[in-house]
């Protein structure tokens, strides 16, 4: 597909070009958003200003590249509102409807000259643009700057800001002590789960010999020289020192135990969000990150956006349970997969059934399984169970994108899972090779 898109914007571009754009109307609109963390959380910056602003939203998730016909159908649906589409590419060069106004992009690349003259920024830039946009027309305080900063890390990582804009941001968000770089421990809950779960149920990542396995946990801390009185308690319950000590101990014992491609999941470059409660599994972009990933491959990406807009009563409760769940259940496929694998490989893909499993698990179980060497990691993977299909790849060297436009061509729409994954209800031999080919080109060859 021959699409348009700028270079590398600076803050000062995208502020020059944003205000240009005209929102009057901010009283009711309809955000459209990709599933991906980054979109998803720069429409959480955008709900966040419309609400303060006086107005009123509503969100819907769509696939990440979307037809102009499909633009048009949502527009008429929604006439009455103003109308923005978050980290959306488009497909085909028709005219847009205009409506109460015309739609506006919120980063995206397109065909057509029209949608390019209606975006702000691109898709290297999605949180900032978000952000910009909210500082021109809205109302914005710290916590928009706080997401935008922690989405444009999740994103780029913390060496690669890819952009001026998005340096700019970090830089605005270190300033204000938003946020602040830690290193350390990187598992999820580290700041509010007890220390005798943080082991068993980590998936992310899933620590072979340990995930899962109570006894091995139990010997890991007791080696570790942790109290038994401190077992139940969460790092953020303990002294400063009491942290620092356990955390040395605790780290050194991990070390011994785990392979070298894992080290950098579990130690590395974290960053505390520092506008969160020290017991708020936000607290970390680490954790944030997590339950992004969780409700993504759930497609409960709903239930986080409440979260993201500022829910830390029900909503948080929720998703946190729903995380704890859902990784038990994936620590028990995985470890099941382990001991009774049924699986066939070839020189392009290898395949997994795992009958029973939930199709809300399969993305994560396939995650674990290529990390963990127990499928390879050089060849896409499909892993089934009953009425669900996820392939799952390691490489990143594929446009989803591109991929998606081809399978959509096919008459094959798959949900997004995560970055690297997706997920079809009942997939015919034929469809598997057409979702392998798109995929991998060159399995065609092989394969002919």
């Amino acid at each position: 597909m021959s699409t348009k898109t700028r270079g590398s914007p600076s803050l000062r571009s995208l502020k020059k070009q944003c205000a240009e754009f005209s929102f009057k109307d901010h009283e009711q609109v309809f955000l459209v958003s990709s599933p991906d963390t980054s979109s998803t959380l720069a429409t959480a910056i955008l709900c966040r200003a419309i609400m303060k602003s006086g107005g009123t939203f509503h969100v819907s998730f769509e696939t990440p590249i979307i037809s102009l016909d499909r633009v048009n159908e949502l527009r008429t649906k929604h006439e009455s509102a103003s109308v923005i589409f978050v980290g959306i590419d488009t497909m085909g060069k028709k005219k847009i409807r205009k409506g109460k106004s015309y739609p506006l992009f919120v980063g995206g690349i397109s065909e057509s000259d029209q949608v390019e003259s209606l975006t702000l920024g691109n898709n290297n830039v999605v949180p900032t643009a978000a952000y910009v946009f909210v500082e021109e027309h809205l109302k914005s305080h710290d916590y928009e700057l706080q997401i935008a900063a922690g989405a444009i890390l999740l994103h780029t990582g913390s060496t690669q800001l890819s952009t001026k804009a998005n340096e700019e941001i970090v830089e605005q968000a270190k300033e204000k002590k938003l946020i602040e770089e830690r290193k350390g421990i990187r598992l999820f809950g580290f700041g509010f789960l007890p220390l005798d779960e943080l082991l068993l149920y980590s998936t992310r990542p899933f620590i072979q010999g340990i995930s899962g396995i109570q006894k091995a946990c139990d010997a890991l801390l007791s080696e570790a020289d942790i109290p038994i009185t401190k077992l139940r308690a969460p790092m953020s319950s303990l002294s400063s020192a009491e942290a620092q000590h356990l955390t040395q101990h605790l780290t050194s014992k991990l070390l011994e135990k785990i392979g070298p491609s894992i080290i950098p999941h579990i130690l590395g470059t974290d960053y505390i969000l520092t506008r969160e409660t020290e017991t708020s599994p936000l607290r970390y972009l680490s954790g944030l990150e997590a339950i992004a990933d969780t409700a993504w491959a759930r497609q409960e990406q709903g239930a986080a956006m409440s979260v993201w807009i500022g829910d830390r009563g029900r909503s948080l409760r929720g998703v946190i349970d729903i995380y704890l769940s859902h990784h038990k259940d994936v620590i028990s496929a995985i470890l099941r997969l382990e001991t009774n694998l049924k699986g066939v490989s070839t020189e392009t893909s290898t395949s997994i059934e795992i009958p029973g499993v939930q199709g809300e698990l399969l993305t994560d179980v396939g995650r674990i399984a290529l990390q963990s060497g127990i499928a390879n990691q050089e060849r896409p993977l499909l892993i089934s169970s009953d009425e669900s299909t996820v392939v799952i790849w390691t490489t990143d060297s594929i446009d989803i994108n591109q991929v998606l436009n081809v399978l959509q061509k096919k008459n094959l729409n798959p949900v997004l899972t995560s970055a690297k994954s997706l997920r079809f209800l009942g997939l015919s031999i034929e469809s598997r090779e057409d979702v392998l080919n798109s995929i991998n080109p060159k399995a065609k060859e092989r394969s002919s």
